[in-house]
């Protein structure tokens, strides 16, 4: 993997870093309970080109993730093929990371969210598929695989992270859930519990920050994305230029600005 390739992982693992909402003092929660990650978006549904189509995740009970040692692992691609110009390959959130090293406890629900550029490819058929990769007993595994089918196309509808999960289809999400009964140990995980993706919802104020650090920040893709947009802020003629600074801190952008300085000095 090239050097370009490091900064955009380890930008996206920045990027979801920084989705930590400040201030939520929430404790661990008494064992037993659940770990469980829900693909908010994208759904089985059709949607308008554009330039930061996101991928959203919700963590419950994100302080869970450290004696799983949990990350997301993702992959998306345009058509019939993994090989195809619009694969992304090797997408994934580092939530144990995320948690180990977030500077106040990460909100419960957790949100973690990249984007991609669908604007080249403006009518086709997307795939995303994505696991939970986690580490007992001393060797790594993961949880079943899940596949979303979902369409790009120039009559699809926009954007709508609130829609997306309001009471009358959050229970369609995809799930996957732990039930955790110990801190440690190879009799860590109980009998798989239900899901409850309606649990982690979007509302506007939660819809707003990711756009308005998507767009701060612009497309996040991954090594095998040559062919879109990658880590570009500046988006085609029609499309939002910057973020509210009401929504997004000048601070949080100066940091992600001198992180990514640093990421780049380093590569």
């Amino acid at each position: 993997m090239g050097a370009s390739s490091h900064v955009r992982f380890a930008f996206a693992a920045l990027m979801a870093s920084l989705m930590t909402v400040m201030g939520d003092k929430s404790a661990s929660p008494t064992l037993p309970a659940t770990f469980e990650v829900d693909l908010l978006f994208p759904r089985n549904e059709t949607y308008a080109p554009s330039w930061l189509m996101p991928v959203v995740f919700a963590i419950q009970n994100p302080s869970l993730a450290v004696p799983l040692s949990a990350s997301i692992q993702w992959s998306m691609w345009e058509g019939n093929s993994t090989r195809s110009p619009g694969h992304i390959g090797g997408g994934g959130f580092d939530v144990d990371g995320d948690v180990r090293t977030a500077t106040s406890t990460p909100k419960n629900p957790y949100m973690l969210s990249g984007a991609v550029n669908t604007i080249s490819y403006p009518d086709g058929v997307w795939t995303l598929a994505w696991y939970v990769q986690y580490n007992i007993c001393g060797g790594p595994t993961h949880s079943e695989n899940f596949t979303t089918v979902f369409t790009v196309s120039k009559s699809g509808k926009a954007i709508d992270l609130e829609a997306a999960t309001s009471s009358d289809v959050c229970g369609a999400a995809q799930a996957q859930a732990f039930n955790i009964t110990s801190p440690w140990g190879c009799g860590m995980l109980g009998p798989s519990p239900t899901t409850n993706p309606c649990a982690a919802t979007i509302d506007s104020a939660a819809a707003s920050s990711l756009s308005a650090l998507a767009r701060a920040t612009g497309a996040i893709c991954t090594s095998y994305s040559s062919n879109l947009t990658c880590l570009d802020p500046s988006p085609p003629p029609g499309q939002p230029s910057a973020a509210n600074p009401r929504v997004v801190a000048a601070s949080t952008l100066l940091t992600l600005l001198a992180a990514l300085g640093a990421l780049i000095h380093l590569a």
